[in-house]
């Protein structure tokens, strides 16, 4: 129980680190570059697709890295509860 606690925990602070700092780059450039005028016009900043596209990057990054660091936390204690139990003998 205490391996899986942890191993969730890493995997989904590492998911909402990387997933935010990555919807904020994306995001930023999207609305520095403008492709097509889609996020700015002479009316203003199109916050409804500014945050269509956040969240379009935030939860596919979130829901994927968070999986990937919370297995590779589980086999890195594993490898190394492996390697410390045959160390011993």
């Amino acid at each position: 129980m205490k391996i899986s606690l942890s191993v969730l925990r890493f995997g989904l602070t590492v998911g909402f680190a990387i997933a935010t700092l990555t919807t904020i780059i994306i995001t930023l450039w999207e609305l520095i570059e403008n492709p097509g005028g889609i996020f700015r016009s002479p009316d203003g900043i199109n916050w409804q697709f500014v945050f269509e596209t956040a969240t379009s990057w935030f939860i596919p990054t979130f829901v994927s890295i968070t999986g990937i660091a919370a297995l590779g936390h589980l086999i890195w204690i594993l490898v190394r509860r492996k390697h410390y139990s045959t160390a011993k003998k």
